[in-house]
Parts: structure tokens; sequence; C-alpha cells
């Protein structure tokens, strides 16, 4: 690891930082081992993620908060239906209006891949309440980078 000096724990931010990426890429990484997953390309994560977490979320609401181009947001989209894992249906309300919602095989999928990442995971952790306070401060960080970036809370 690069030894960068840094004033009041910021090189322990940017280790975190690091880190999460790094973890991250294992976790992937790893989904390549597990039968009856659909494994999903980073984009494609990051759109699943969104509908799944804001059912009912319009295209252009879901490309602003996770910060895609409509182009690359379309065609994360198409990609997803081909899957079978979003739905796009026209609003109750307006039906000129397009809703994402995320399909049951999307939600047995996420759920066999929490799975699998307890599994990996667990062995690994000691202390429940230590990772329980790391889970809040990264959704957290989430949130307030999300505002930052999109000027909306609800990315």
């Amino acid at each position: 690891m690069t030894d960068i000096p840094a004033a009041d724990g910021a090189a322990d931010i940017a280790d975190l930082a690091a880190n999460v990426l790094l973890l991250a890429r294992r976790l992937h990484a790893a989904e390549a081992d597990v039968e009856g997953i659909v494994q999903l390309g980073g984009v494609e994560t990051l759109v699943m993620h969104h509908v799944d977490r804001n059912p009912g979320v319009s295209p252009t609401a879901m490309a602003t908060a996770v910060g895609l181009r409509p182009s690359n947001a379309s065609a994360a989209l198409r990609s997803l239906e081909r899957h079978g894992m979003v739905e796009r249906r026209k609003a109750a309300d307006d039906a000129r209006r397009i809703e994402l919602w995320a399909t049951a095989t999307a939600h047995s999928n996420l759920l066999a891949l929490r799975d699998h990442w307890r599994d990996i995971l667990a062995p690994h952790v000691e202390d429940a309440a230590a990772a329980s306070a790391a889970t809040q401060l990264l959704e957290s960080l989430d949130h307030a980078l999300a505002t930052a970036c999109t000027g909306t809370a609800d990315a």
C-alpha cells in the first residue's frame, strides 16, 4: 500500500474507499462460482440496486440518481429487461409516464447474492456490532455523496 502522509485521518478515509472498491471487486468475482445467479455488469448492478430500492422510479430519475447518461441508462435497462430483472410499467396515475420495477427474478437473485455474500464474509467478521456500524457508515457516505452529486437525497 502506498504510504501517503495526511493529517487528521485523511489517509484512513482514502484507504476506506480503496478497500471498499477492492472488496466489491472480490465479491463480484466470487459470484461466478454461484449457480443460478444472474451475473450483472457494473452499470447493470448500479441500475438494479437503485430500481430495487426505489420501486416505480422513472428511467430519467434513475439515470440521474446513479450518474448515468441517458443512453447508458437505456442500454443497462434493456439488458436487465432481457435478463428478466426489470419491468417497465405505465404509471397508474399517468399513462404517459413509465416506471421501473424489479421482478420476482430480480428479488430471488438478490436474495441468493446476499446469502452468498454473507457466507463469504461471515467467517471473517468477529464483531457483528462493528459490521453493523460499518454498514451504517457506508450507507451514510453513500447518501451524502448521492446528495452532493445529484442534488437530491433519494439517489
